[in-house]
């Protein structure tokens, strides 16, 4: 590629690819139209290929024109951030940090980290998105978060993407604190079937979790009669009835604190899948380099615990 390429190209390719329209481009580059062209066929004769077919109704991108559009956009905005961090270094100050949280990653080991950087690293700023996987993950191609934590499912890995596995947390059985196998010491795996369960739908990770303990012991997994992933729901519904529920050991705990819950003492051998942090690539810039050590310490921590062991 050519040392005479600007962003100022990149940043009209991308207006003229936004908008369909050199004359629509021109507006919002604040540019006049000739100068468009101009700078685009610039970047044609750089890459050596047409970037749009030219139509009376506009222009649309051609294929090479559509394998630029991600990449062009993941340029200014590395060194967009590449300006951000610079300025937060000459002001003193850690920078900034965007992550992106799936639904299903542990607000606890979230909440501990932000709690730990506060004290360790008051200066850095971080930014929670939420979204899905397939939402976060392209805002992480494309360069607008820095990293991604959730559950590593299995089986989707990402070959264009750097994983780290953190930490593998345990699952809570839960029933109302009034539920009659609270009373007992030791309640067993035939017992629990003696009552309705409240299960996630097939297929998510904790109801298979459930399924495997009942079918290694060489009994009927339970048919849920319910079947939802909402914990809010499951704490409402088994806190009032004599149903079964299950949710995560993180997610238990505000539960069983406030007197909503109790976990009943029975031992699982499953674990959910890892909870884990995707980044672009294995070298990451100093501001996040502190957010994911001080997460990596957390995690540890929680290993650590006796509810986690």
């Amino acid at each position: 590629m050519s040392l005479s390429l600007k962003t100022r190209h990149l940043q009209v390719f991308l207006a003229v690819a936004k908008t369909g329209s050199m004359q629509r481009a021109s507006r919002e580059a604040h540019l006049s139209q000739p100068a468009i062209s101009k700078l685009i066929g610039e970047l044609e004769d750089t890459l050596g290929a047409p970037l749009f077919e030219r139509s009376r109704r506009g222009v649309i991108p051609t294929e090479c024109g559509q394998a630029l559009i991600g990449r062009a956009q993941l340029v200014l905005n590395d060194l967009e951030n590449a300006r951000d961090e610079i300025a937060s270094i000459a002001r003193g100050v850690a920078g900034r940090v965007r992550v992106g949280v799936l639904p299903v990653a542990e607000a606890r080991l979230l909440s501990t980290t932000l709690l730990a950087l506060r004290k360790t690293a008051p200066g850095l700023a971080v930014q929670i998105e939420d979204g899905t996987r397939d939402v976060m993950l392209s805002a992480l191609r494309r360069g607008e978060i820095d990293c991604v934590i959730g559950r590593l499912d299995a089986g989707t890995g990402e070959r264009d993407l750097h994983i780290e596995k953190l930490i593998q947390l345990p699952i809570a059985i839960v029933a109302s604190p009034s539920h009659p196998l609270t009373r007992k010491r030791r309640p067993s795996w035939p017992d629990l079937l003696a009552y309705p369960w409240i299960l996630p739908p097939r297929g998510a990770p904790i109801r298979a979790a459930i399924e495997r303990e009942f079918t290694d012991l060489g009994l009927a997994p339970p048919v849920p009669a319910i079947e939802s992933t909402s914990f809010r729901l499951v704490q409402a519904v088994v806190s009032e009835t004599d149903m079964i529920g299950v949710i995560t050991y993180e997610a238990s705990l505000g539960y069983t604190r406030s007197g909503e819950l109790a976990v009943l003492p029975i031992k699982l051998s499953g674990r959910l899948p890892h909870i884990g942090v995707i980044t672009r690539m294995p070298v990451v810039s100093k501001a996040l380099g502190t957010f994911l050590d001080t997460l990596r310490r957390e995690c540890r921590t929680a290993l650590r615990s006796p509810e986690a062991s």
